[in-house]
């Protein structure tokens, strides 16, 4: 005799399966999507605590700000001060290089042979009016300038013969670089 099975074991087994299947993919998308939600949370959370982290710098970037513009204020007044004392030391510079001219000049010049009339200083320039008892005498007057490491490049302006005292002199005029010695 044959027996016949009116069961549906493959299709309940079939569904079993299913429900199964269906079941651990629902556990597994709950899972997933509670895990999503605890990160969420959590990047919200820290969120919200750089942003209060923020503003708290924010108010603390604010209350140093009267403090920055005082440096920024201290740092103008010490550029201008520095600048006051560059100019005071070229000043300084300056009118020990006067000095210096001065003295060479006068410890050059033969007072025998000639006087100087006239001395102006200006712009690294000097020049010099005088008189001398002949053209030999200013060439090696022009000469011991030259010698001098304050002056370089000595040009006669102009030489010619004055009466002085019923004298025959030469007047002269000469133009002389002044350059500052590198001590």
């Amino acid at each position: 005799m044959i027996r016949i099975n009116l069961l549906p074991i493959r299709q309940l087994k079939k569904k079993q399966r299913l429900k199964t299947e269906l079941l651990g993919f629902s556990a597994a998308l709950v899972l997933v999507l509670l895990v999503l939600a605890v990160g969420w949370f959590a990047l919200a959370g820290k969120i919200a605590s750089l942003q209060d982290e923020l503003v708290a710098l924010e108010k603390k970037k604010q209350s140093y700000q009267p403090i920055l513009k005082q440096i920024n204020t201290l740092k103008k007044e010490k550029q201008l001060v520095e600048q006051k004392l560059d100019s005071v030391k070229k000043l300084q510079a300056g009118a020990q290089v006067t000095v210096r001219v001065l003295d060479e000049v006068a410890s050059r010049t033969p007072t025998s042979r000639m006087w100087l009339s006239s001395l102006q200083q200006s712009a690294g320039r000097l020049q010099l009016q005088g008189i001398a008892l002949d053209n030999e005498t200013i060439a090696q007057y022009m000469q011991q300038l030259e010698a001098s490491e304050y002056f370089e490049k000595t040009e006669l302006t102009s030489s010619a013969q004055t009466d002085v005292a019923k004298q025959k002199l030469k007047s002269f005029s000469l133009t002389i670089n002044v350059i500052t010695p590198n001590s």
